[in-house]
């Protein structure tokens, strides 16, 4: 009996330390939060010092399609990095979230290497 005991304890022991690795225990957004407080940086920070610019979303408008006409042609950054940067620009404002005729600030990245 005891045998089996140990077998239980130490598979849902495994699978606890599974689950934690591979999906986390923290909602994504507490997760976030907690990351950059430990990185001792906060979003507000680093909102300021991210260069922006500010422009009214159109009808038919996307966050890719606005960010490309202010670069003058294709992005330098991968669109993981765009999303990620519109968000922590707006609040948390999801790309497909935009709302025509109101204003929303875009990440301007410098073109790097040439």
């Amino acid at each position: 009996m005891k045998k089996v005991a140990a077998i239980i304890t130490v598979a849902v022991f495994m699978y606890s330390i599974y689950y934690d690795l591979k999906i986390g225990t923290l909602p994504i957004d507490q997760a976030a939060t907690a990351a950059s407080e430990m990185n001792g940086s906060t979003g507000p920070e680093q909102i300021n010092t991210m260069p922006y610019k500010e422009k009214k979303a159109e009808s038919g408008d996307t966050v890719i399609s606005i960010a490309e006409s202010i670069h003058d042609g294709p992005l330098p950054v991968p669109i993981d990095q765009l999303i990620k940067d519109f968000q922590e620009l707006n609040n948390g404002v999801k790309p497909d979230e935009i709302q025509t005729n109101k204003k929303y600030k875009f990440p301007v990245y410098s073109r790097q290497g040439g």
